[in-house]
């Protein structure tokens, strides 16, 4: 861990000099990225773990997978289609038509 910190510092100690931060601000800023990807995989990680147990605990990382998928659903979702463009043959309306109207699924039926 302190190879990598030196050599962070080494390798932009001329992009550091140019700016008014302390280097230990600027090291943070630099390291922040990396730092929340790594939060973010042990998060789902223990999610995914206590999500096959019964329980309080696996109720809360179902919730907690089921929340992030539905954000993660949202941010990448298409464009938003008019109900008469997603309707199902014989005006079948259900989830996938829903999920068509919010962008969320492709028309395929």
């Amino acid at each position: 861990m302190k190879r990598i910190l030196l050599a962070l510092a080494l390798a932009s100690s001329p992009a550091l000099a140019e700016e008014s931060k302390p280097i230990a601000t600027q090291v943070g800023d630099a390291m922040r990225p990396a730092a929340e990807a790594y939060g973010r995989g042990v998060q789902q990680l223990v999610n995914e773990f206590f999500a096959g147990s019964k329980g309080p605990m696996g109720e809360a990382a179902r919730s907690s997978l089921k929340a992030q998928d539905k954000r993660e659903r949202e941010a990448n979702r298409g464009v938003r289609r008019t109900m008469k463009e997603c309707i199902k043959p014989g005006n079948v309306i259900d989830d996938d038509v829903k999920e068509c109207i919010d962008g969320l699924r492709e028309r395929t039926w």
